[in-house]
């Protein structure tokens, strides 16, 4: 019974936390927009801003997905590998014993 308790108060706390880090996002994001929206800049500027700052995001988020596809290439043909060395290796192995034993 404690410990089905336990799990409960760990789960509670656990989806406390994620709506805690939601509200701080939102709330970040709210108090980012309010400031550009009372910012004193032209709607040209501010546009522009937006726009640049659009386009460095997107180039980030470009880059982490080339970088991103360039380790899982990676981890792919590492896997690839060493599932072929282990079939190697059985099947030298499957050899030996089947030539020992005929």
């Amino acid at each position: 019974m404690t410990i089905q308790n336990s799990e409960d108060d760990e789960k509670k706390q656990g989806q406390h936390r994620g709506s805690r880090l939601t509200y701080l996002v939102a709330s970040l994001g709210i108090g980012a927009l309010v400031g550009v929206l009372l910012a004193p800049q032209s709607g040209d500027e501010t546009r522009e801003w937006f726009a640049a700052k659009y386009n460095d995001g997107m180039d980030s988020v470009n880059a982490k997905v080339k970088e991103t596809r360039q380790q899982v290439a990676e981890l792919i043909g590492r896997g690839q590998q060493q599932v072929r060395e282990t079939v190697d290796k059985g099947r030298e192995a499957f050899s030996k014993i089947k030539t020992a034993g005929v």
